[in-house]
């Protein structure tokens, strides 16, 4: 008996439709899970930290725009001074307020908007690489639990077959047509296939377990993928070239700033005491900091390590990208291939099975025959599935790589 690979509450259901009701199968097939793999990885990436602080420094990014859009370059500022004579504050005194603010530099303002802007747009990226990476982390929490899903469908039906021939070896060591050992080695096999169920099924607990907690609960129920169109620009590129676009964006505001901001202010000084006239007077005050090498240069060393870095990133996640594709297109293939060869096999199995079946029944063959043909079978039947597991997680694998996500 051929085992299924996943279980029948995990599989797509196998029976061929009517030609004319494929389409219509197939397209509510993909919205079933597209809609099960949004909902599970929005519930993974509600739980994920990594995120979380993603988005929060995105908000912080945005959050310097008010500074651009502000019409001085900075804070203003209040100071004041009170000044005697010697002789006392009633003799003679003088009392000065100052009010100042710093001013744009020719440029620096349209270089800081465009910072701010190139900043946002990096932290979007990468939050749209960070659901990319924990897709991936769903993807393999899924066919780890559909392995051990199907391990368990496996372990059930050797369990199943193995009592179905102990009956038959039990009734027929009754009968005296076969000795005692024989017998007892039925029930030892019933017995390692009990234990192997178990096993089993501890395991598949357990891979269940790892995907609630990724998910916050949620059971790994998802159909099968199927391979998506490659996108335009994967994630991870996207996430580099954003990398580099806010690297750009520092060095021309780097090259703005050529100095610190100049300062305009205004005064209000007032001076009254014994043997001087009262006087109040207004003034403007001026602040112009110079440009020096030893301030700029190290700025401007610094901005073009970053384009620099940036460059040398955008290029090697290219490489990166391409790599994987080209890899996960290979193993797809390879797994495709492997499972059409473990199909052939345990069909091969099968029939020698049932073939080796009927001459025990019938009294042509021994127990040990029997259960050696069955042991092929069984292998078979085992890499046929696990053949088939593979060949599904290298499709999501396929995805992965090309940075699809639902």
């Amino acid at each position: 008996m051929k085992i299924l690979m996943l279980g029948a509450a995990l599989l797509l259901p196998l029976a061929a439709h009517a030609q004319n009701a494929a389409p219509r199968g197939r397209a509510a097939a993909t919205a079933t899970q597209n809609g099960s793999l949004s909902r599970h990885l929005e519930a993974a990436l509600a739980l994920d930290a990594s995120l979380r602080a993603l988005e929060a420094q995105q908000t912080a990014a945005g959050a310097r725009g008010v500074t651009a859009r502000s019409a001085i370059a900075g804070p203003p500022s209040i100071s004041g001074s009170f000044r005697s004579d010697t002789r006392g504050p009633r003799d003679q005194r003088e009392m000065e307020m100052d009010f100042s603010a710093p001013l744009w530099l020719p440029g620096q303002r349209g270089a800081l908007s465009g910072t701010v802007t190139s900043s946002v747009a990096e932290f979007g990226q990468r939050i749209a690489l960070r659901r990319l990476e924990v897709m991936g982390l769903l993807r393999e929490a899924w066919w780890e639990a559909a392995e051990a899903r199907r391990s368990v469908q496996f372990a059930r039906g050797r369990l199943g077959t193995a009592r179905e021939i102990a009956r038959d070896v039990s009734r027929r060591a009754e009968l005296g047509d076969i000795p005692p050992t024989e017998a007892l080695l039925a029930r030892n096999e019933t017995l390692a296939a009990e234990l192997g169920l178990a096993q089993a099924q501890a395991q598949a607990d357990q891979s269940v377990e790892a995907y609630r907690v990724l998910t916050g609960g949620l059971e790994p129920n998802l159909p099968v993928e199927v391979v998506r169109a490659r996108r335009a620009h994967h994630p991870a590129l996207l996430a580099a070239e954003a990398t580099l676009a806010h690297a750009e964006a520092r060095q021309r505001l780097v090259a703005a700033t050529p100095r610190d901001n100049p300062e305009l202010g205004t005064f209000l000084r007032q001076e009254n005491g014994v043997g001087t006239n009262d006087a109040t007077s207004i003034g403007l005050r001026f602040r112009l900091p110079l440009a020096t090498e030893a301030r700029n240069a190290p700025r401007r060393a610094e901005a073009q390590s970053e384009v620099t870095r940036a460059v040398a990133l955008l290029a090697q996640a290219r490489r990166l990208v391409e790599a994987e594709v080209a890899r996960a297109r290979a193993q797809l293939a390879a797994s495709e291939q492997t499972l059409t060869l473990a199909r052939q096999r345990l069909s091969v199995a099968n029939e020698q099975e049932q073939i080796a079946l009927r001459a025990f029944r019938s009294g042509e063959t021994g127990t040990f025959d029997l259960y050696r043909v069955r042991q092929l079978r069984l292998e078979a039947s085992n890499e046929e599935g696990r053949a088939g597991i593979e060949a599904n997680r290298a499709r999501s694998r396929l995805n992965q790589a090309m940075g699809v996500v639902p």
